[in-house]
């Protein structure tokens, strides 16, 4: 497993918003954003509350993309990794409160109040495996972090 390095988390945390991308088995991608966020050592967590093309993705293929950046700066990093949904009730219902509090503290759009109030959204854990800076003065082709040996990810076999 990997951990979310500090400087990932403090700009999920700034920016409150990530992109997570997903393929389902019918090839089509599909990229949408996300506030409705937590951020721990070692994952993200997110509200799903339409349960679209992205839930469907998650469901038939569990290995998803997700960014974050900040275009001020021109500072982001792509994480790669799975998803699985949160099925423990108490859990669920702890990750759930804690994320619709603190976005109805950073939103106060009655669209996102209304969400709140009228969705009972799923909760989706995200486990990075590879991490990648995407700051354009780095050699984005190198993970910043991996479980798996980084030497044996990009070699070609013979």
């Amino acid at each position: 497993m990997v951990s979310i390095p500090a400087v990932i988390k403090k700009l999920i945390d700034e920016q409150n918003l990530i992109v997570v991308g997903s393929v389902g088995k019918k090839k089509i991608c599909n990229v949408s954003p996300r506030i409705f966020i937590q951020v721990t050592k070692d994952s993200i967590y997110w509200l799903d509350f339409f349960k679209h093309k992205s839930y469907r993705n998650f469901k038939e293929n569990p290995f998803v993309a997700v960014s974050v950046f900040d275009k001020e700066n021109l500072i982001g990093y792509q994480l790669k990794g799975d998803v699985s949904f949160v099925s423990n009730k108490k859990e669920k219902s702890e990750i759930k409160d804690g994320i619709i509090r603190r976005t109805s503290e950073l939103y106060k759009s009655a669209y996102v109040k209304n969400l709140k109030e009228k969705k009972d959204p799923e909760v989706i854990k995200f486990n990075p495996k590879i991490i990648y800076s995407l700051n354009p003065e780095e050699f984005s082709d190198l993970s910043v972090a991996s479980e798996a040996d980084i030497t044996q990810l990009f070699s070609r076999k013979k």
